[in-house]
C-alpha cells in the first residue's frame, strides 16, 4: 500500500519536564501526517466541505512503544487502510535516523453528509474515486 512519510521534530512545548513528548500530543501529529496524507491524495479536509461532508473522528487507538523525546527527529508513516465505507487510517512514528518503531495508531472516520448531519455508511464516490486514482499513480 502507498504510504506518505511526515518529519517531525519533536519541539519543547510538547514535552514534561523529563524531555518526555507528553501523550495527549500523539494524536497531534496523527493529525498532521492524516491531512498530509488526506493532502497527497488530493482530497483534504477543504475539499470534503467543498463537497458538502465532514470526516470526525469515531475511533482512535495508539499504542505507546517507546518514548518520544526532545528534539528528536522522527517520521510519521500513514497509509489507508479501508476507504470503501470509512476511512480507516494505520501509523507508525519511526525513529528518523535508526528506523526504529516509537508508536503505531489508528484512526477512523465517518463521512457525515452536511448540514443534515446524516452519518453515511457508504464513502462518497468525490473520495473513492481520488483514492483510487492516487493507488493507481506510480
Amino acid at each position: 500500500m502507498k504510504k506518505n512519510s511526515l518529519n517531525i521534530d519533536i519541539p519543547f512545548f510538547d514535552v514534561d519536564a523529563y524531555r518526555v513528548v507528553w501523550h495527549g500530543n500523539y494524536p497531534k501529529y496523527i493529525e498532521m501526517a492524516r491531512c498530509a496524507l488526506l493532502s497527497e491524495i488530493g482530497c483534504p479536509y477543504s475539499v470534503m466541505e467543498e463537497q458538502g461532508f465532514f470526516f470526525p473522528i469515531v475511533d482512535i487507538q495508539v499504542k505507546y512503544i517507546k518514548p518520544l523525546l526532545f528534539e528528536q527527529k522522527v517520521v510519521v508513516e500513514s497509509w489507508l487502510t479501508e476507504w470503501e465505507n470509512r476511512l480507516k487510517i494505520s501509523y507508525v512514528i519511526k525513529d528518523r535516523n535508526t528506523g526504529e518503531v516509537f508508536t503505531k495508531a489508528k484512526t477512523t472516520q465517518f463521512a457525515v453528509a452536511m448540514p443534515e448531519q446524516i452519518t453515511q455508511y457508504e464513502s462518497p464516490a468525490f473520495l473513492t474515486d481520488a483514492i483510487n486514482a492516487w493507488i493507481s499513480q506510480s
